[in-house]
């Protein structure tokens, strides 16, 4: 019984982890321009590849040597709720999810999305 039990969390697991992929590489358009955060400004980007995890970006003026992969925790975001889109920032993954806060928000109004609800902004 306990093998049964690990065996189907352990499949759960490596679904919710399939899921999240498409998603985030559906995040991470090639050609889609977004602003990176990196110590403590914003820079112009363009998102170069996506992977099940992170973007590479380019930064605008800047040579190949400054591209990076990053994830959405420093990229300027949006988030679908009851059918509007809602600037944010993600604070921090939650297992296949992302902790979110709304722009002009309390952290009362944070709450746990997944990657199909984000998009860059």
């Amino acid at each position: 019984m306990k093998m049964t039990k690990s065996v189907s969390m352990l499949v759960s697991a490596l679904v919710l982890v399939g899921l999240s992929a498409p998603a985030f590489a559906e995040l991470c358009v090639q050609g889609r321009k977004t602003e990176v955060y990196w110590k403590g400004e914003w820079y112009k980007a363009t998102i170069t590849q996506g992977e099940a995890t992170r973007c590479r970006v380019t930064y605008e003026g800047y040579g190949s040597e400054w591209d990076e992969w990053i994830g959405p925790e420093r990229m300027k975001i949006k988030v679908l709720w009851k059918g509007e889109w809602y600037p944010a920032r993600a604070v921090r993954r939650e297992g296949a999810n992302y902790l979110v806060h709304y722009d002009g928000y309390t952290d009362d109004d944070n709450e746990i999305v997944p990657v199909s609800r984000m998009q860059v902004r």
